[in-house]
């Protein structure tokens, strides 16, 4: 059906304050201008060419191959800026253009390649592709007020869309935008031999054209689509004169980024008709950290003759994941770096056992497994194998998403037409909907008598994919639309998301819509919750549960309240980040995606009655250590909003952060200052605080809660008489009458609270702790000791695991599957009973036996975690 008749494309009558797009404007120029324009730019192309000869070598033989040093290992990229077209045509007027993730293929790059320098710019974000040199870009800013916006902002469905072509069209689309932005200025693809000073030539370029027909046609057989319906602008990515199209791109098969998912759903994995879109939005959330998707793997074996990239985040239970133990231990390495398991449901101890070679040598050696459930952590942990509760992937979505129409069809269809992003009022309507935001959401909820009445504005929809729609529901490219009218409806339309599925909820909560997540007694649309498949994931959002007597306080026709567990949301982020970014594709990426820095969820739920402001004081050094980052963390932890200012000895503002960047990139305020001193004197701390106001924190002191304001001025020292924590306002600050305490723990203290899961702190009343800091660097921390819990528990970033496993505990039994799990009776099975106390029932009840007893609580927390 046509869009409706205020919808119109652009064309040449398109004013200035509407969205950008190239046009073809009519005469204006004299043919003296002209052809004063083309002996400059045939001038200035041969010196460009002259001076790269000089220090690239150029590769004429064969197109596509690349001779580098270390491509795949790039060195760290030397500092510069990020350019987002933002400053007008400034001072370079010729940008050098490469946005492949690959070296281009006729240029060799070493270490002595020279980055052009004078009025050109370099643009080249990703660091495997020009050996780090070079400056990023940020996309999601330069095509802001273009018609290429919402294909940058929403990319993990574009890079369905079009796989590995997806980055030709990231190419063009930063070229074009580079000459809408910047008046008088001219763009070349690196490589090249020709300049573009002019967006006109392109105006009919269109990356969102399908030909009228769904993209799966064009993709599901050859996994690319065709350029040629976009109406592809090939001459920016062509030798001048060359009749060999794509001349210039790199060979896109150097390395492959893959998701899971069947291209077709078979009749035997469809429920009564429908398919499950959960499986689908998790693999968008994977593929948005790709710099593009190559491929599309099964689920349960989805490495099996594979040496690319894989995120890890899925549900397995049957059958389980088949993690390939190549005998080759250099090819069993290599598959191990190139995979992130970030977010996997175990359902059972027997997945574990099939691949435990596997993970215990993956885990040792590469980087912990990241639990999407906390049954998974404890069932990990039994075995003694690293890992940490990570919660779902999907976290991570973000989405500008498209505005739906009615066109007189069912909106429960989840049918209704898209609003072409290249109409004229595509912004403008994005910008309504989202003032509006006033529908009631209501997807696959089980209890339908729990909820509170409706308004006249609620929508009914289902994540199942009805098997008609809008032709089938068995080819991927169907499903992925699908998701995407969901996506979009929870980022456009919904002021509040209803919901009893996880991968409905999380999406809408990472963008920042609240949800209600409603269950029945364990009842989810999928089936009865036994497995653990949501432990850990439902504190995020508002819940009903008549059956727990978990109610609203509010209603639904008026504001509804932020999610609850925005800040626990974004602690999960900032961790996703922190571990991807280890990898540079996933991080040059995000950067030009413009993912990072994330904009936290929780950042407008401030505390008045809660300390904001904090301050530390460090040396250079410190900014490479855990220790103190940790310190930082606790604060975080416990105050999400609070202004951390770190007085850094020495340090130049503007200076490198080390392990302290992360925390800007994960939204958090925190800020280095220049202090010509860390000594923590009494005297010097109170100065201080006379001027900014706040908490002083030593590195070495960790919060054990969050510090109301009404807490009584003072400070406490350390061993050596230095500040360890003071309190005070802008103010003389107060040394007595402080009602709170804070301890130090000298260094057999903290050796004990390090390594003996027996040894308890005097006081249960410490606002803080402040600890040796030289045990903390030359002893391991065992888990679930009380440093532990003071620690590793209380950070933000826990995938970066500080901790060892101690001795063993609990008493170990045999399942009826085979496999051995440990039992400890001291910790909760629910509801405040012991799982001690549940098996004494279950024996007096059910004339158990110890071990049968022991055995029947385990699926219920009571694993020694």
């Amino acid at each position: 059906m046509d869009p409706p008749a205020s919808s119109r494309p652009y064309s040449s009558s398109t004013t200035s304050s509407q969205r950008r797009r190239p046009h073809r404007q009519r005469g204006g120029r004299t043919s003296r201008q002209i052809e004063w324009a083309l002996i400059s730019t045939i001038i200035f192309s041969v010196i460009t060419f002259l001076k790269f000869q000089s220090t690239a070598t150029v590769r004429k033989s064969v197109p596509g191959v690349i001779t580098t040093q270390d491509q795949d290992r790039p060195r760290p990229r030397p500092r510069h800026d990020v350019y987002d077209g933002s400053s007008g045509s400034g001072t370079h007027s010729h940008f050098i253009v490469w946005m492949y993730p690959f070296p281009p293929p006729n240029i060799e790059i070493k270490d002595d390649w020279e980055v052009p320098s004078g009025d050109q710019i370099l643009i080249c974000p990703y660091k495997t592709a020009c050996y780090g040199k070079g400056s990023t870009i940020n996309l999601a800013a330069l095509t802001k007020d273009t018609l290429y916006n919402s294909y940058i902002l929403d990319h993990p469905y574009q890079k369905f869309r079009h796989m590995k072509e997806f980055c030709h069209h990231i190419q063009v689309i930063a070229m074009i935008s580079l000459l809408l932005k910047n008046d008088g200025v001219c763009v070349q693809t690196l490589g090249g031999d020709n300049w573009f000073c002019s967006a006109e030539s392109f105006s009919d370029y269109n990356p969102y054209d399908n030909g009228g027909q769904s993209w799966s046609a064009s993709t599901e057989s050859s996994g690319e689509s065709d350029l040629s319906i976009s109406k592809f602008p090939y001459q920016l990515l062509s030798h001048k004169g060359s009749s060999q199209v794509l001349s210039l791109a790199p060979d896109m098969t150097r390395e492959e980024f893959a998701t899971y998912g069947p291209w077709n759903v078979s009749t035997d994995v469809r429920l009564g008709g429908r398919y499950n879109s959960g499986e689908d939005i998790q693999s968008l959330a994977g593929v948005g950290w790709y710099p593009f998707l190559s491929s599309v793997r099964i689920k349960d074996d989805p490495l099996n003759n594979y040496s690319g990239y894989y995120i890890a985040n899925s549900l397995q239970q049957s059958p389980p994941m088949k993690m390939p133990y190549s005998e080759e231990a250099k090819e069993r390495r290599s598959l191990m770096e190139k995979l992130d398991i970030v977010s996997m449901f175990f359902g059972g101890a027997d997945m574990i056992q099939r691949n435990e070679k596997f993970l215990r040598e993956y885990t040792n050696e590469v980087y912990p497994f990241g639990c999407r459930s906390t049954l998974t952590c404890a069932t990990l942990k039994a075995h003694k194998i690293r890992s940490y509760f990570s919660s779902c992937l999907t976290l991570t979505s973000t989405y500008q998403g498209s505005v739906l129409y009615h066109d007189g069809s069912s909106p429960s269809l989840n049918g209704l037409p898209l609003l072409n992003p290249a109409l004229v009022n595509f912004t403008s309507a994005i910008k309504k909907a989202k003032e509006e935001k006033d529908l009631v959401l209501l997807v696959d909820v089980v209890d339908r008598s729990a909820l509170p009445p409706l308004p006249s504005n609620a929508r009914w929809l289902s994540a199942d994919i009805p098997e008609g729609y809008p032709r089938s529901c068995q080819p991927q490219s169907e499903r992925i639309d699908y998701c995407y009218r969901l996506l979009s409806q929870y980022a456009n339309h919904a002021k509040v998301v209803i919901t009893s599925r996880i991968h409905v909820g999380l999406p809408a909560a990472a963008m920042g819509t609240p949800v209600i997540f409603v269950s029945k007694g364990g009842w989810l649309p999928g089936g009865k919750e036994k497995t653990g498949r949501v432990a850990g994931l439902l504190d995020i959002f508002h819940r009903i549960d008549k059956t727990k007597n978990l109610t609203l306080g509010f209603d639904l026709s008026g504001p509804i309240p932020p999610n609850p567990g925005n800040h626990e949301a974004d602690r999960r982020r900032a961790a996703f980040w922190h571990r991807l970014k280890r990898v540079s594709y996933y991080e040059d990426a995000a950067r030009i995606f413009g993912q990072i820095p994330f904009q936290r969820l929780g950042a407008g739920m401030v505390q008045d009655d809660f300390h904001n402001n904090f301050h530390v004081m460090m040396n250079q050094t410190d900014l490479s250590d855990w220790r103190s980052r940790r310190t930082i963390e606790a604060v975080l932890f416990f105050h999400p909003n609070a202004k951390i200012l770190i007085h850094v000895e020495g340090y130049v503002s503007g200076g490198s952060q080390g392990l302290f960047t992360i925390f800007a990139e994960s939204g958090y305020d925190v800020r280095l200052v220049p202090i010509s001193s860390q000594r923590a004197s009494v005297k010097q701390i109170k100065m201080l605080l006379q001027k900014f106001g706040g908490v002083f924190l030593s590195k070495g002191t960790f919060i054990r809660g969050a510090l109301p304001v009404a807490l009584d001025e003072g400070y406490s020292l350390d061993e050596h008489g230095d500040v360890a924590l003071m309190i005070g306002k802008k103010a003389a600050v107060k040394a007595t009458n402080k009602t709170w305490v804070a301890s130090y723990l000298s260094s057999t203290q903290t050796q004990q609270c390090m390594s003996d899961p027996t040894w308890e702190m005097e006081s249960t009343e410490d606002i803080a702790i402040t600890v040796d800091r030289a045990s903390l660097l030359d002893h391991d921390i065992i888990m679930d000791t009380r440093c532990y819990d003071l620690i590793e528990k209380n950070c933000i970033y826990n995938d970066d695991l500080h901790w060892k496993y101690g001795k063993e505990t609990g008493v170990l039994l045999k399942l009826s599957d085979g496999s051995t799990a440990r039992y400890c009776e001291g910790q909760i099975w629910s509801s405040n009973v012991s799982c001690k106390e549940r098996v004494e029932y279950m024996k007096s009840r059910h004339s158990m036996s110890d071990q049968d007893a022991m055995i029947s609580t385990l699926q219920h927390g009571c694993l020694c975690a």
